[in-house]
């Protein structure tokens, strides 16, 4: 050490030197002192953060990342006047949190100039609970004059304010576009190649993100849903198969083709399926392959068979396909049906009909058939004096 090899002459030197040793531990103290003090009042949650756990629930990762982005708010004065806003518009607290995490900045904003023009809107087509929670999300990032212009669009084009809110639910993301605008220029396309008003709005309301692209690409995508899926224009399911060319590519499209192949499907076949039911296409690769290898290589069922009976392709196999089918083969093995159902026929019923049906009457029968139904698929709020009327 340094301190070691210094050896003072006489005992004046031995005081300055216990003098300066003295002021060296004074000052490293003071310095690590005020570093851990400014390191303690970094790392102490600010007002925002206090606010956000406090007032809305928030978890203190959540409160500070949302206070990242209002971090020139000096008080919590107008993020209470918003907060306050949202409950009067009858939002209850998970759904302001719901929406303060998703755009913190709306804590920002004006009422009387942004959010109340804008809720106004929405009050008066009806909006409340989560289709309101989900525009709410959006309010930062359109405004008000654009969104009044859409909804009078809108309500002149489908004279119907639950219609419009279903369009603006599922194209929020666009609510700052000129619908009008759009709209109309696709419009003249779908009529040009004969597609009536009636189909067009059928197009709007399930999948308006179609229409809201530019009518080069809405055109090129009508000529694409021959060629790739096989779907002739006056096919009823063509407008779907124009949903499914727009969603997907051909690649992705190329590739679960690919999957039914692999599985012994024919073109012929695969097109057929497609034809009837296009949203078949819509399932992941991960799902297809499952759903293929129960039905062909556990149930024995044929492409042909289910190229036939698309739906049930699409039916979830844990929570449907595969308790329903449970539950037909032991009544089918206990002889105590009077028909002979198919499991098609049984998967699209609704859950209700299939427990008032297939369940409830047989609960003597074979014990503990309801439980063990109700506990594989989930629908533990079903209750079997109702099924059972």
């Amino acid at each position: 050490m340094w301190i070691q090899r210094f050896k003072p002459s006489n005992s004046h030197g031995a005081t300055q030197l216990s003098s300066s040793i003295s002021t060296l531990l004074q000052e490293f103290h003071s310095h690590y002192s005020t570093k851990s003090t400014q390191n303690h009042q970094i790392s102490k949650p600010n007002f925002m953060v206090d606010y956000l756990v406090n007032s809305l629930g928030f978890s203190q990762d959540q409160a500070f990342s949302a206070s990242t982005q209002v971090r020139h708010l000096k008080s919590t004065k107008n993020p209470e006047s918003v907060v306050d806003f949202f409950k009067q518009c009858g939002l209850n607290e998970t759904q302001i949190r719901n929406i303060v995490c998703f755009s913190p900045k709306i804590l920002t904003t004006s009422v009387d100039k942004t959010l109340e023009p804008k809720f106004r809107v929405f009050k008066d087509l009806g909006l409340s609970g989560s289709g309101l929670e989900k525009l709410a999300k959006q309010t930062p990032y359109f405004s008000s004059n654009r969104l009044l212009a859409n909804v009078d669009y809108l309500r002149k084009l489908l004279d119907n304010d639950e219609k419009v809110i279903k369009v603006l639910c599922k194209s929020w993301w666009l609510l700052s576009a000129n619908f009008a605008q759009k709209l109309s220029a696709n419009m003249l396309v779908l009529k040009k190649y004969g597609l009536p008003n009636k189909k067009i709005e059928v197009l709007l309301l399930s999948n308006p993100g179609c229409l809201l692209q530019s009518s080069e690409w809405l055109e090129s995508t009508i000529n694409k849903v021959g060629p790739v899926l096989g779907i002739p224009r006056d096919s009823p399911r063509f407008f779907d198969g124009i949903e499914m060319v727009g969603s997907l590519s051909k690649s992705t499209l190329e590739m679960k083709f690919a999957i039914f192949r692999s599985f012994g499907w024919s073109d012929s076949e695969i097109i057929t399926l497609v034809r009837a039911l296009p949203f078949c296409m819509r399932r992941s690769e991960a799902k297809i392959k499952v759903s293929l290898n129960f039905f062909m290589n556990e149930l024995g069922y044929s492409a042909l068979y289910l190229s036939t009976h698309p739906k049930l392709l699409v039916y979830s196999l844990e929570k449907r396909v595969i308790p329903r089918n449970k539950v037909l083969e032991i009544l089918k093995e206990k002889t105590i049906l009077k028909n002979n159902f198919s499991l098609c026929s049984i998967v699209a019923l609704s859950e209700v009909k299939f427990v008032k049906d297939f369940v409830v009457p047989y609960r003597e029968f074979v014990p503990n058939l309801y439980e063990a139904y109700i506990n594989g698929t989930g629908y533990k709020e079903l209750n079997p004096l109702t099924c059972s009327l």
